[in-house]
């Protein structure tokens, strides 16, 4: 029986292994991943922090019980897939709560390893109260922290679609955010005439800006309770959210050989294959493309995330499907 391994099982692993399995039953189908938590919304989190979704398991409606019985797909959770060798097709996997090691094989590869947050090296960044937000224990961190503490001033460090997100989040939980861009717009994806009115709907929801301004360093012992912006000025605050971006998780690709593209993720075709015969990446980890340009676009949303899974499942399946490029 053909082997499909896939490394990652949040939106675009899950779609890829799912896609393949209705199309084919003559496929072993193994997904890992070193986290908990399996097929989440990401998108979902800033909604679970203000409370407009109610339960995590809202964000998690899928485990790896669901996808064993509905699709016969095995997800291993807490499992790091530590290194390949596309020679032999195998790959060496490190179970993370026993440290047991063990190699399994495949004649298929996907990578959807996804992105990590960017966390800047800056004095203070690893206080109590500051918090990335990628996944579904960050959520959780962030929601317990505010429930807790009622924080009354919050500091969102990025303006992009999570960092606004955020801000809007907050601000419903009657918190005061100020929200530091170091670009002269938020939503840098945008025109700058259309940027400036998500900034005058910020403003006039109460959310202050800082544009063109940069963090210098968090002030607190245990907490941080001020940030320092590059210009000197100095923002009291009880709880600061790091949303400057993502980097895409190359690393285990790059060592066998895979190629990065000009945006730093994974360079693939509009069949998501990579240079390497039988290796595919999808997701937060492999560069889209832009619908209007025909350029290469790195733009790391779910919904892109699934489509590109579909895809790859057709496509290790034997249907004839292209990506058809993203707006961002």
């Amino acid at each position: 029986m053909t082997k499909l391994l896939i490394i990652g099982s949040v939106a675009a692993g899950t779609s890829v292994g799912a896609k393949a399995r209705r199309n084919s039953e003559d496929l072993e189908i193994t997904i890992y991943d070193r986290d908990e938590d399996i097929s989440y919304s990401g998108c979902g989190i800033p909604y679970f922090v203000g409370g407009e979704i109610a339960e995590l398991d809202e964000l998690t409606p899928r485990d790896a019980a669901f996808f064993k019985k509905r699709y016969n797909i095995d997800v291993k959770t807490r499992h790091n897939v530590e290194a390949i060798d596309h020679e032999t097709k195998t790959a060496t996997i490190r179970h993370l709560d026993t440290g047991e090691t063990f190699t399994d094989t495949y004649d298929t590869l996907v990578f959807a390893t996804g992105a990590s947050s960017i966390i800047p090296p800056l004095p203070g960044v690893d206080l109590e109260n500051i918090f990335p937000v990628r996944n579904i224990r960050n959520a959780e961190a962030i929601r317990r922290y505010v429930d807790a503490q009622a924080p009354k001033r919050a500091v969102i460090v990025g303006g992009g679609f999570i960092g606004l997100e955020m801000a809007e989040q907050l601000t419903y939980r009657g918190i005061e955010v100020t929200l530091v861009e170091r670009l002269a717009q938020v939503m840098p994806p945008l025109d700058v005439d259309m940027a400036k009115r998500v900034s005058d709907h910020l403003e006039a929801n109460g959310v202050i800006l800082r544009l063109g301004e940069s963090v210098a360093s968090f002030e607190g012992e245990k907490t941080a309770r001020a940030v320092v912006l590059a210009s000197g000025e100095r923002i009291e605050t009880d709880l600061v959210i790091l949303s400057v971006g993502v980097k895409p998780n190359t690393q285990l690709a790059q060592e066998i050989g895979v190629t990065i593209g000009q945006t730093g993720a994974i360079a693939v075709n509009r069949q998501m294959q990579t240079n390497i015969e039988d290796v595919y990446a999808v997701g937060d980890v492999a560069e889209s493309f832009s619908v209007i340009t025909g350029q290469p676009l790195y733009r790391p949303l779910g919904s892109t995330a699934n489509k590109m899974g579909r895809i790859a499942g057709m496509v290790i399946t034997g249907e004839t499907i292209e990506h058809r490029g993203i707006l961002g």
